[in-house]
């Protein structure tokens, strides 16, 4: 008995277009493979804002 063949699709950045209007996941590409991911939510972007204010604030006063 032959097993199936499978042909694996090797993704390009142009196949991003398809995913343009899709705001609640992301899709990156990497080696030809899609990885798709849910965008980070409005909590998760004012910790990482208040991270960066922290790490702003240390940079400056030691310059």
């Amino acid at each position: 008995m032959q097993s199936p063949t499978t042909h694996s699709i090797r993704w390009t950045t142009a196949d991003l277009a398809i995913f343009e209007g899709d705001r609640v996941n992301r899709y990156e590409i990497i080696d030809g493979e899609l990885f798709v991911t849910r965008a980070p939510n409005w909590e998760h972007q004012k910790v990482c804002v208040k991270i960066a204010a922290v790490l702003a604030y240390w940079s400056d006063e030691s310059g």
